[in-house]
């Protein structure tokens, strides 16, 4: 069993990028200890990462790889990954080299002084300030739908301990949360601060679509608050609806010879009951597909390959 593992998971890197990483891996890892081994996920992708994986687990015993049949998502490659390391503790960190191999060291010494986890909590990031607002209104209504407190500083660059790493083995919902998941399996947690670099070739593999549909997915799968503030909106809607009952009625018996004048107030009324009970109901048709996805048991992922591991 290797004192350290290091899981990342690769979707469309360079080969460039991969030797790259592989390289200051090695050289970061070895001022902690010779006894590690790096275990590269490839997602699904569609360029030549896997045959690069390969071929480097073929020169390096070091090196082991993960193939995935399709592209399960990021945090379901770090299950996959975590499911198979085997060291005493686990690194996890992105393949694009925006979490640098160089602070690992300092991971370690943190989780030597008592802590089962680590994170990193990043500076100087290389995003745009619209970027970084969106992400700071997400996680303060993810905080407060959630009742947690996610910290929009960490990613997934971190270090676990086996017994932390067996506990979130344990956990096989569909919606996966790496972050989340480990701050629900409990033990002491750390953290430290580094920079952050910039992605391999200034870009990242995920796209403002697959942002939008990750948070959402985030808020539904830790979160029931959403069906109770639909509940809460029809309460509210509800006592205003027979205050403005009374009113008219009042109002006629007041001045009964006034003709009754409404028509655009009263569409516009019905028109928005419709539109928050159509919300109502879309919220919870999200909720039963989260259960039919669970009860269906289908695996979270698939191998098609694997390298440097048993078949």
């Amino acid at each position: 069993m290797p004192e350290i593992s290091v899981v990342a998971p690769v979707y469309n890197q360079r080969s460039e990028t991969l030797l790259e990483l592989v390289q200051r891996l090695s050289a970061s890892m070895s001022t902690i200890t010779e006894d590690f081994e790096i275990l590269l996920v490839d997602d699904g992708s569609v360029n030549g990462a896997w045959l690069t994986i390969d071929d480097m687990a073929r020169r390096n015993p070091k090196i082991r790889g993960l193939h995935l049949a399709r592209n399960f998502g990021q945090h379901v490659a770090i299950t996959a990954g975590l499911d198979h390391a085997k060291g005493n503790w686990v690194v996890v960190m992105d393949a694009d080299l925006q979490d640098r191999p160089e602070v690992i060291p300092e991971l370690y010494a943190k989780a030597q002084q008592g802590y089962d986890v680590v994170f990193v909590n990043r500076s100087d990031r290389p995003e745009s300030f619209v970027y970084r607002t969106i992400a700071a209104a997400f996680y303060l209504i993810l905080n407060l739908l959630s009742g947690q407190d996610y910290n929009r500083l960490q990613g997934n660059f971190s270090i676990v301990s086996a017994n932390a790493v067996r506990a979130f083995r344990l956990l096989r919902e569909p919606g996966r949360f790496y972050g989340g998941m480990l701050r629900w399996v409990g033990f002491r947690h750390g953290s430290i601060t580094s920079s952050h670099a910039a992605p391999d070739a200034g870009q990242t593999s995920y796209s403002l679509v697959k942002r939008i549909r990750f948070a959402l997915n985030l808020i539904v799968s830790f979160s029931t608050r959403l069906l109770y503030i639909s509940i809460l909106i029809g309460l509210v809607m509800g006592i205003i609806s027979f205050v403005v009952g009374g009113y008219i009625i009042i109002e006629k018996i007041l001045y009964p010879k006034y003709p009754m004048q409404g028509w655009p107030s009263l569409m516009t009324a019905i028109f928005f009951t419709a539109g928050v009970t159509n919300v109502a109901i879309g919220l919870t048709g999200i909720y039963i597909g989260q259960i039919l996805q669970q009860t269906r048991g289908r695996p979270l992922y698939v191998i098609a390959a694997t390298a440097g591991l048993p078949e």
